[in-house]
């Protein structure tokens, strides 16, 4: 029993809330506040305190969470995946889990980073890794879907309860394949006649291409293509006669060698945000995983 009661204080640090814990967990949330209570009267410290209208896990509570993870994988390396006794008392360690939303150039850049850091925190735990629209994103991390959204920050939105950091501003261009007819193009209006290919939905936050058209007063870009990602998209490229925008220099490795050139515009594409949105107020563990982004993005 004392070892259940580890796996789910674990959860609660992990996941920000009792609530969260138990819907982790498969238990009610009664289960986990019992647990909890057990847990100090048998520690006697206290685990959890108040601050407004939440609660926060002492150093004591994510010490204790610290070694439970150390406890687990310590059993399961004597007893083997199969049968360790932490997870015949609680939940698998797969249901340890990190659910984050990013775009598609996002989850290029931070993903590594993001996995790099879970794995320190989690070595058995699952990294959930779901894209989408930003406001997509936004709608279900308010909803506790998941528990980080790295988008694009939608003009005009006004969220509640949710904090956010910017992690860099997107300064956009157009690539081509190297020999095609617009590689040299100095303006928009040059290609204005091109067809073009996008990475996830047509409409959506970074197609900054759509909003550079609109703001001239020009007829709509012709989309022709739309990919998944961005890898899918700079092969598409490479060997067609689509144009595509890019939201960071990183997503083009070696553009010589894949066979891509950027055209040399005067006019600059719309810029925008991207940033980083959690839930108020983020648990320890991701107040960690957010330090390590923020330094990512320097």
């Amino acid at each position: 029993m004392y070892l259940r009661h580890l796996w789910y204080l674990r959860l609660v640090v992990e996941h920000g809330s009792q609530t969260a814990a138990a819907r982790a967990a498969g238990v009610s949330q009664s289960a986990i506040a019992q647990a909890m209570q057990a847990l100090e009267r048998r520690m006697e410290c206290v685990l959890f305190e108040s601050h407004g209208r939440r609660k926060q896990p002492t150093a004591a509570a994510i010490e204790a969470a610290r070694r439970a993870d150390e406890l687990q994988r310590g059993v399961q390396a004597l007893q083997g995946d199969s049968g360790s006794a932490l997870q015949a008392a609680g939940p698998g360690p797969g249901e340890l889990r990190l659910r984050v939303g990013m775009a598609p150039a996002a989850a290029l850049l931070y993903a590594p980073a993001i996995e790099r850091h879970w794995r320190e925190v989690a070595p058995q735990g699952l990294l959930r890794i779901t894209g989408g629209p930003a406001l997509e994103q936004l709608v279900a991390l308010e909803r506790d879907e998941l528990d980080l959204a790295i988008v694009p920050r939608p003009r005009g939105w006004r969220g509640s309860g949710l904090g956010n950091r910017l992690l860099h501003t997107a300064t956009p261009f157009v690539v081509a394949r190297r020999g095609h007819a617009l590689a040299r193009a100095r303006s928009l209006e040059q290609i204005t006649q091109a067809g073009w290919a996008v990475a996830g939905r047509v409409g959506t936050a970074g197609h900054t291409i759509e909003e550079a058209y609109r703001v001239r007063g020009w007829p709509p870009p012709r989309i022709l293509v739309q990919c998944t990602d961005y890898a899918a998209l700079l092969n598409l490229v490479a060997h067609s006669e689509l144009l595509c925008v890019l939201p960071h220099a990183a997503l083009l490795h070696q553009p010589e060698q894949a066979g891509l050139v950027q055209l040399p515009l005067r006019e600059g594409l719309p810029r925008y945000e991207v940033c980083a949105f959690w839930r108020m107020p983020p648990p320890p563990m991701l107040q960690a995983l957010l330090r390590t982004l923020k330094a990512l993005s320097r």
